[in-house]
């Protein structure tokens, strides 16, 4: 299946775009979300929805990262398909947070498409009442199969098997996420598409080039060719199972905020349990960076009855054991 065909599929399956919905693409200029772009403008002609762009130019690269942003800018125009522009300092950014370069921009782009879906979301943004906005971003199959490689090696549970989601509850979107990079590849050259080349993605000092440029390949010579496929296949049946959990606990944790009775979380499977005390700290505000010693550590007292026992989160939250109770909260 080439490249279109395969996205429309994708699209529908997963209500990614309905008629009267704003999509926002984050456009780097690469193969893969140029071959988005194109590929949406064209769902235009049978779908009425409203299509723009948004590109972040991390000054990384100089006179090349300014001569990408004009051939956008001017590759959009003759499309007819708004741009947006915003300038951030990664290297910057990274340095000022702690964090890699890498992540760093991952979360540049995040918060500017974010900014701009409020703003189209806001009261001043003209959107037509019951339509949605959408943020498309371009990751393929052969990015998810290395998102499960890099969390395999890190150590994951089945919610990071599952891999990266279609359709996010914050808008997000993947319309090609079941396109394997060689079909886009083969969309851009048969429509004489001249992707922009960011030299950072040959860099084998960031993770995920290594794993692509490096890793996979071995693997796929030395054990399976079909690697990056069986990893999608994982991540697919992960997700099910993944769902499923999600479905059963957020039943479980239904009518519960702030506390829930030890009992019943003594009495839960480990695996139905673990979700139930993530949903009730996200419920306060904690929704990252809970590792698996903070829950078991929590289970192990609930289980034992260990009342007084106060179990420490990390960014200041805590749950504590009483007689009758599990309470979740901040200091």
């Amino acid at each position: 299946m080439n490249a279109e065909l395969q996205v429309r599929k994708t699209v529908q399956e997963h209500n990614m775009i309905g008629a009267g919905d704003t999509v926002i693409l984050g456009l780097s200029g690469g193969p893969d979300s140029l071959c988005l772009l194109h590929v949406l403008k064209s769902m235009q002609r049978s779908l009425p929805f409203t299509l723009q762009a948004l590109h972040v130019n991390h000054m990384m690269r100089g006179e090349r990262a300014k001569e990408d942003e004009q051939w956008l800018s001017d590759h959009c125009r003759q499309l007819g398909v708004p741009l947006m522009v915003t300038l951030c300092d990664v290297y910057g950014k990274a340095e000022a947070e702690g964090i890699s370069p890498e992540e760093a921009g991952r979360k540049a782009r995040h918060s500017a498409l974010q900014r701009q879906k409020a703003m189209l979301e806001s009261p001043c943004g003209g959107l037509c009442k019951g339509s949605r906005v959408r943020i498309a971003l371009a990751h393929n199959r052969d990015d998810q199969a290395e998102t499960v490689l890099m969390r395999m090696l890190r150590g994951t549970g089945i919610h990071g098997l599952a891999g990266m989601e279609y359709v996010r509850e914050d808008g997000l979107i993947r319309p090609l996420l079941d396109t394997p990079r060689s079909e886009i590849e083969a969309y851009c050259a048969k429509n004489g598409l001249a992707p922009r080349w960011d030299s950072t993605n040959a860099d084998t000092y960031y993770t995920r080039n290594k794993l692509r440029l490096e890793v996979l390949p071995l693997l796929e010579k030395e054990f399976n060719p079909n690697l990056k496929e069986t990893l999608a296949r994982l991540a697919a049946s992960a997700r099910e199972d993944d769902a499923l959990l999600e479905k059963l606990a957020r039943q479980a944790a239904a009518g519960h905020r702030g506390s829930f009775p030890v009992k019943e979380l003594a009495a839960m499977d480990g695996a139905l349990a673990k979700r139930v005390v993530r949903i009730l700290f996200a419920q306060e505000g904690l929704t990252e960076d809970i590792a698996s010693a903070h829950l078991e550590s929590l289970l192990e007292a609930a289980r034992g009855r260990r009342t007084g026992k106060v179990i420490e989160f990390p960014h200041g939250y805590r749950a504590e054991i009483t007689h009758e109770e599990v309470l979740f909260g901040s200091v």
